[in-house]
């Protein structure tokens, strides 16, 4: 599982708090808190339908923010609770029948998988885990290989849940592929601090969510689709009335967008935080937030590669979006749990949300650190005290156990 947002990390002894889960879910700015408040506070006073009402224009623009993000027409744009949800519905509304194949990265977020496999399961589909290299990335030439009239959608994330590394999803998007195959990118970890689009991609169903990156809060995913994804999922596989129109014979006719995938029922206010998140990340600069990101995690990589007993996944040179590491004495759970109890926020990753990665590197759990803008020398440099102590205690019980 993954974990770090718990009750535990409510519980600090200390005063101070460490934030280092923005893969999981990143701080929302004072501007963000701002608008979901305050609409919320509209809701109080005018109701949920008037106040929505009263704020259409700023929620149609929060579609125009996220679709100039990931590079696509706002008509190309939707908008769910959930980015796996999204990306689930997707899947799901793609015509797919016996014989065809399904190529996902075994590094994909675990629901993607499962609902991948769901899926071909009722279809007598096949479910194919592109090839990695030794480095864990997807080997674009053995992949290429792997593509014929059979497949019917191509799946990876930009960067995995469970180690940092920036997957060749371009690359991977390059290959030449059937008119029928649609490629899936899922941008979770990408989106917010790298340049990542749909067009460059060449994907044709990006999604990712608003609570990590891009410090939305929780609630809030979009998916841009490609004109290909467009014609392939004509018909979604769960509608309601904001999908299009209910006509005089019982029939549906779906709209030509993406809001055809979207639901009527929506958190307004969150849609505004997510609006004013995107404002936010125009005012810093993605450019800053990477380059923000990257000096903290080359500080961070340094501090825990001096650590006894702790292996870290990724390479030094990497441009890794987060670090993931073992160590050797302490459980993942436990360096989790124990920092929380001193007020700093990191978290698991395990089999239920990584099986096919975590098996083939022989693990069953790891832990993730993941600072953002908003991360300090003083909170890498606190996180690595405290990580110190909790690796020497360890040690110092081992010896003292051995003795015995």
């Amino acid at each position: 599982m993954i974990s770090g947002n718990g009750p535990a990390a409510a519980r600090a002894e200390c005063g101070a708090f460490t934030h280092l889960n923005a893969a999981g879910a990143g701080l929302m700015p004072e501007s963000v808190v701002t608008a979901i408040k305050s609409h919320l506070d509209l809701e109080v006073r005018r109701g949920a339908h008037w106040a929505a009402a009263d704020a259409i224009g700023a929620i149609e623009e929060t579609r125009i923010l996220a679709a100039g993000l990931m590079g696509v027409a706002p008509t190309h744009l939707g908008f769910g609770e959930q980015a796996s949800r999204l990306w689930a519905v997707a899947i799901a509304s793609m015509p797919l029948k016996r014989g065809d194949r399904i190529l996902i990265a075994r590094n994909d977020w675990g629901g993607n998988i499962l609902s991948a496999v769901r899926r071909a399961a009722c279809a007598g589909a096949e479910v194919i885990r592109l090839p990695m290299t030794g480095k864990g990335l997807i080997d674009i030439e053995k992949v290429a290989a792997l593509v014929d009239e059979r497949t019917v959608a191509i799946c990876a994330s930009a960067v995995a849940s469970s180690f940092g590394l920036r997957q060749p999803v371009e690359a991977l998007g390059s290959i030449p592929r059937p008119e029928t195959c649609l490629y899936f990118v899922d941008a979770a970890q990408a989106i917010g601090q790298f340049d990542l689009t749909l067009p460059a991609a060449s994907a044709d169903v990006m999604v990712a969510p608003g609570r990590k990156w891009l410090r939305g809060g929780r609630g809030q995913a979009m998916m841009a689709l490609s004109d290909r994804a467009l014609r392939r999922l004509a018909q979604p596989i769960v509608i309601d009335q904001s999908a299009g129109a209910w006509c005089p014979d019982d029939s549906f006719l779906v709209r030509e967008d993406a809001k055809r995938f979207e639901a009527w029922e929506f958190s307004a206010a969150g849609r505004l935080g997510l609006r004013a998140s995107l404002q936010e990340l125009d005012r810093i600069g993605r450019s800053h937030v990477r380059a923000h990101n990257a000096e903290k995690l080359r500080c961070l990589g340094a501090n825990l590669r001096d650590v006894p007993g702790l292996t870290v996944f990724e390479d030094e040179d990497a441009d890794a979006a987060f670090l993931t590491f073992q160590h050797a004495l302490l459980p993942a759970d436990t360096i989790v749990d124990q920092l929380a109890m001193r007020g700093i926020a990191v978290a698991s990753v395990g089999l239920d949300y990584a099986r096919w990665e975590l098996e083939a590197r022989g693990l069953t759990k790891i832990v993730r650190v993941a600072p953002h803008v908003y991360s300090t020398d003083d909170d890498i440099g606190r996180f690595t005290e405290e990580l110190v102590r909790l690796s020497t205690q360890a040690g110092q019980d081992r010896g003292h156990s051995a003795q015995r």
